[in-house]
């Protein structure tokens, strides 16, 4: 997964389009990952052009089998992309991020939470939302919304949130709307590496975080981090994770 975004609208640069499809296929994946690649569909999100509401589209294509150039036409301040991995038996057109529950925010996550983890939540739709579906992302934005409407602070949240879950590989997330997009880096220690993380590049009046490092001068974003960006002026805020 990552997004980029600006003070003033841009189209993706193609070589980064590039580099991050080429990071989905199995043969870049290989020297990394036993498992496979991201072949279960990809989402994206933009808001466009002197516009201020998201696009959402998903696709259950692989993201290195469809008509990926089109993105290239988008114009925007904002554009997140997403590609799915998963078992072949979760194959899932409501499973593809960005997830949306409705809420503040909507979610993009890379890694795996335990299930059985996420202990009864005190709002009850999102209680019945949690239990109706077994993806952990989707349980995971319940969670964050349910501690959020009680602690009103997004670190301090996401600091209960994060103590409480089980996390198999990383909780790793990109939580947003028209206003923020909010960096989650958090992975397990014995996975810490290409996939397992989190890369920031930041120039001049553009951000660009993915799982990958899609510009030779991105660096690795510290675990247990908290990075707030403003979408109107590009402020950005990042904090330790204490939990």
């Amino acid at each position: 997964m990552f997004f980029q975004c600006s003070e003033e609208p841009f189209q993706v640069d193609e070589m980064v389009l590039k580099r991050f499809i080429s990071s989905c296929h199995w043969t870049y994946f290989r020297r990394y990952n036993l498992i496979g690649h991201h072949h279960l569909g990809f989402g994206i999100a933009f808001i466009p052009e002197g516009k201020n509401h998201l696009i959402i589209k998903r696709s259950l294509t692989p993201i290195y089998k469809a008509d990926w150039k089109g993105l290239l036409k988008i114009k925007t301040r904002f554009l997140l992309v997403h590609a799915r991995k998963a078992y072949p038996w979760k194959k899932s057109h409501e499973d593809i991020h960005p997830i949306d529950i409705k809420e503040k925010f909507l979610i993009t996550h890379n890694g795996t939470i335990h299930v059985n983890s996420f202990p009864p939540l005190k709002d009850k739709r999102l209680e019945k939302i949690k239990n109706s579906t077994s993806l952990d992302t989707r349980k995971y934005l319940c969670y964050i919304m349910d501690v959020l409407k009680r602690k009103k602070k997004l670190k301090e949240s996401l600091e209960e949130v994060l103590r409480n879950i089980k996390i198999g590989i990383a909780a790793n997330a990109f939580l947003f709307n028209t206003h923020q997009c909010n960096v989650i880096n958090y992975h397990a220690s014995k996975f810490t590496g290409r996939h397992r993380t989190l890369f920031l590049h930041e120039k001049g009046n553009m951000i660009l975080v993915g799982t990958t490092p899609l510009r030779k001068d991105a660096h690795e974003i510290p675990n247990k981090t908290l990075i707030q960006i403003n979408l109107n002026s590009l402020s950005m805020r990042m904090q330790a994770l204490h939990f």
